[in-house]
């Protein structure tokens, strides 16, 4: 998103990321209504709202006093009138790709993702931030190796890919050129000097912890989940329902919930 937003503006802009191949799941595949809005502002808003899968309604099961589980809520996914737009869901991968296209699109294609780089220092010349002509921000790169650049595909000994932390950001044909070039340059180091370097590199922000911040707050332990399935279930109610159906993870339920 900021590098798209300096691509419309005319900025010079280098992006730099640490994994050198694509997402496979994505981490982030539900879009507010807002968000649409944006990518409308932006000239691909089209594109996700043919590609999504549109979010009608969501409905909640809860245990009631007999300790049976029924559909306690059944409510418009997006609030009537709030936008032009509705809540879909779409992969991450092509959210990224449309927001790539955009940045090849505006900046004439002066702008690439440089993958398998990884950020190693960072100095602020506090002297030299309020001198508009300045470039008061130092970064040590380092081209990574092949091995440091793919991250592990699987967790808790599991055999199946997860899929996590993989970048998206670049075509499938640039692929074989960039971990080539990635091998080629593996461990180089280079210094950039910057007006401004935005990390965008999640909570655990190498970005913040260089700069001497902590993360406040702890993790939650809910877990969301999408799917587009078809069930088999005793719920009576449940094929009332339109589909897709967005569930919620909840604590356990009680002993009398009979439910396949």
């Amino acid at each position: 998103m900021a590098a798209c937003w300096m691509a419309h503006l005319g900025v010079r802009t280098r992006i730099i990321d640490k994994r050198n191949t694509k997402i496979f799941c994505g981490q982030a595949d539900g879009l507010q209504c807002r968000s649409l809005e944006i990518f409308d502002s932006l000239g691909f808003g089209d594109r996700a709202w043919k590609e999504a899968n549109h979010m009608i309604e969501i409905c909640m099961w809860n245990p009631g006093p007999d300790e049976v589980i029924r559909r306690s809520d059944r409510i418009p996914d997006t609030i009537v009138g709030l936008s032009r737009f509705q809540q879909i869901v779409l992969h991450q991968g092509r959210i990224e790709r449309f927001f790539l296209d955009n940045i090849k699109k505006y900046s004439c294609d002066t702008i690439k993702v440089e993958r398998g780089v990884s950020p190693e220092e960072l100095h602020i010349d506090e002297e030299r931030v309020e001198n508009g002509e300045a470039y008061p921000v130092t970064v040590r790169l380092r081209t990574l190796s092949e091995e440091e650049a793919t991250p592990p595909q699987q967790i808790n000994g599991s055999k199946v890919p997860d899929g996590l932390f993989r970048s998206n950001l670049t075509n499938e044909d640039d692929d074989e050129d960039l971990i080539r070039r990635s091998r080629e340059k593996a461990g180089a180091t280079e210094i950039v000097h910057a007006k401004y370097v935005i990390g965008c590199d999640g909570a655990r922000s190498w970005t913040r912890r260089s700069l001497g911040f902590e993360l406040q707050g702890e993790a939650t332990d809910f877990i969301w989940g999408v799917m587009d399935i078809i069930p088999i279930t005793d719920f009576r109610e449940l094929m009332g329902s339109l589909f897709p159906l967005l569930f919620i993870y909840l604590p356990p339920p009680p002993p009398l919930w009979n439910s396949h």
